[in-house]
């Protein structure tokens, strides 16, 4: 007997985005909002017919691993072929050469084919030549790496140097996977020209094609190395689910290996434990930033660490430019580009991570709806102190107005990872973020019918944090579509943010400033439109859009008003100048 079908109640954009539908015909107020059609075609999720599993000598276990860990692959495959086709649109990946011209044919197009002969086989695992690839990694070392110690620097050139020793047949997957992860996010970064390597979407096809030795195989820190690089390329992509996965695997392989505790490292050496605990706190990072942007719980619990922090660095001036006062280790940190300030980065970006696990657990965890108000309130009030002290515990020379300025070209990027983040805490705590339906839709009424909005507390703090962010993110140059897939919903609420205080106040002191800002901004977001075909972006880009025009509609408004308020003022004084001499001539 077949069951009844049950019809969705949410349009399609509230069911995406797991917003409650309201239901009104012919559009509902979401979409009325977005000026989007109210429609009803996307499929609905409809839980899988549960399969008896069969435990007989341990093959249920092993099989029900192998197919999560085939989904898994499949998932990293759909998006890393979605990459490489949006990268090719921009280059024409050259033939490798040498070692990889007698081995494989052609490199164009890069499609691992999924056979087992293809997973379990070295043959495929050849590499650019080593005279191209060392310097490259060398060069990642030195930039990236020093910033998010993924890799201890030595370790991975003595791996790299071993896997180039022996021919392909011989070399260890895991290894070769590692090495393609770090060429990827050399690629990714702009460490390489694009001759050089392959894109960073073949090298991270490359790294997926061997997951399950990866996952399956003896885990060891690289292992979860390997991983963490990996979630890292992931988390650029518009489609954050084969990242989410990943990151779960990722937490679960480093948990099983004991990165999360240091007793399990009591017996290592200093630099050995190091490392390890690096490694974590990256996994960490990626997790809670993962969790809040998918809306998501994440995968570790905050009280189950058993770890120390990186050690901070102590920040002070040095009348003497060539001397550092500071001996501890160098690990995460960042300076400023004269070289008298420093920063651990590091420190900074897991505490910060740790806010936004209290972001997500504030606004999204359903222990949170099932909180009193006086509860809720009181959660409130610990996240945004939480913040608020974060933001103190960053040196001057290192926020984001200051930046630009002061540190250098290379290291702005992490700055504005930082920064953006945030911004994106402060703005979901306080209501006033690009994706909140419904201050939007009160931002549009306000354009529309001069209905003011209710503006969120330290109003004028939170628009100059936004423009600082904008600021910061024009002394990084063009932004590319990896950066603002990470950041973009930061950049996006920034431009929201300065519109409407130009709307609320059309005479404050950086209109000019402001508008440069958004405009510059409306340009980006073309440029993503156009390449990406988001609909999402383009939603977006129609209500800022409008919301600039009215903006710049009341401006001028307030600009001609006040100009007649100024020549009232000078006939005035002019009559009065005029009356006062008739008064001395006749006197």
């Amino acid at each position: 007997m077949e069951g009844t079908k049950t019809t969705r109640k949410s349009c399609d954009l509230c069911y995406r985005r797991k917003m409650k539908c309201d239901g009104q015909k012919p559009r509902c107020s979401h979409c009325i909002t977005y000026e989007i059609d109210c429609t009803y075609t996307a499929p609905s999720r409809t839980p899988a017919q549960k399969k008896r599993r069969s435990y007989a000598k341990g093959e249920g276990d092993v099989s029900n691993t192998q197919g999560r860990l085939g989904r898994l692959e499949f998932l990293v495959q759909q998006v890393t072929e979605r990459l490489d086709i949006v990268e090719r649109k921009n280059e024409v990946e050259p033939l490798l050469q040498h070692e990889e011209a007698s081995a494989i044919t052609t490199v164009m197009p890069l499609k691992i084919t999924r056979s087992e002969d293809d997973n379990n086989s070295p043959q495929s695992m050849v590499l650019p030549p080593l005279e191209q690839v060392l310097p490259i990694i060398q060069i990642y070392l030195q930039d990236f790496n020093s910033v998010l110690p993924l890799f201890h620097a030595d370790t991975l050139l003595r791996l790299v140097h071993d896997c180039y020793s022996v021919g392909p047949l011989q070399r260890d997957p895991v290894v070769w996977a590692a090495i393609n992860v770090v060429l990827a996010l050399a690629r990714r970064h702009n460490f390489v020209a694009s001759h050089d390597v392959p894109s960073s979407a073949a090298c991270l096809s490359r790294a997926e094609s061997v997951l399950s030795r990866v996952v399956l195989g003896d885990i060891q820190l690289l292992n979860v190395q390997v991983l963490v690089g990996m979630v890292m390329l992931l988390q650029a992509s518009q489609d954050l689910k084969p990242a989410l996965v990943l990151i779960a695997t990722t937490i679960r392989l480093a948990h099983a290996i004991g990165l999360h505790d240091r007793t399990y490292s009591a017996h290592l050496g200093s630099l050995h434990a190091r490392q390890r605990a690096c490694v974590f706190w990256l996994a960490y990072i990626l997790d809670k930033d993962l969790s809040m942007r998918s809306k998501q719980p994440s995968i570790q619990i905050d009280d189950d660490i058993n770890l120390d922090l990186p050690s901070p660095t102590v920040l002070q001036y040095n009348e003497d430019r060539s001397k550092i006062n500071n001996t501890d280790d160098a690990t995460g940190v960042i300076t400023t580009a004269d070289g008298t300030i420093k920063m651990n980065y590091l420190t900074a970006r897991i505490k910060l991570a740790a806010v936004e696990g209290g972001v997500y657990d504030y606004i999204y965890s359903t222990r949170s709806r099932k909180r009193s108000p006086e509860e809720r309130s009181h959660a409130l009030q610990s996240v945004a102190c939480a913040l608020e002290q974060w933001k103190v515990s960053i040196p001057s020379e290192f926020n984001a107005s200051a930046g630009s300025r002061r540190v250098a070209p290379g290291m702005l990027r992490f700055l504005g990872a930082l920064h953006s983040t945030s911004l994106a805490c402060t703005t979901l705590i306080n209501q006033a973020h690009a994706w909140d339906v419904e201050w939007i839709a009160s931002i549009r009424r306000y354009g529309r019918q001069g209905i003011e909005p209710l503006l969120p507390p330290q109003w004028e703090v939170l628009v100059g944090e936004a423009r600082d962010l904008l600021v910061l993110f024009g002394a990084l140059g063009e932004t590319d579509r990896w950066n603002f897939w990470t950041t973009g919903c930061s950049y996006m609420t920034a431009m929201v943010l300065l519109i409407a205080n130009s709307m609320h106040r059309p005479k404050h002191g950086d209109l000019s400033l402001d508008r440069h800002l958004v405009e510059i901004g409306l340009q980006t977001i073309d440029k993503m439109v156009k390449e990406t075909e988001n609909k999402t972006l383009q939603s977006f880009q129609a209500t800022c859009t409008e919301l600039h025009q009215r903006t710049q509609q009341r401006c001028a408004e307030a600009a001609i008003m006040a100009s007649n308020v100024d020549c009232s003022s000078c006939f005035v004084d002019i009559q009065h100048g005029i009356e006062g001499n008739s008064h001395h001539d006749d006197f």
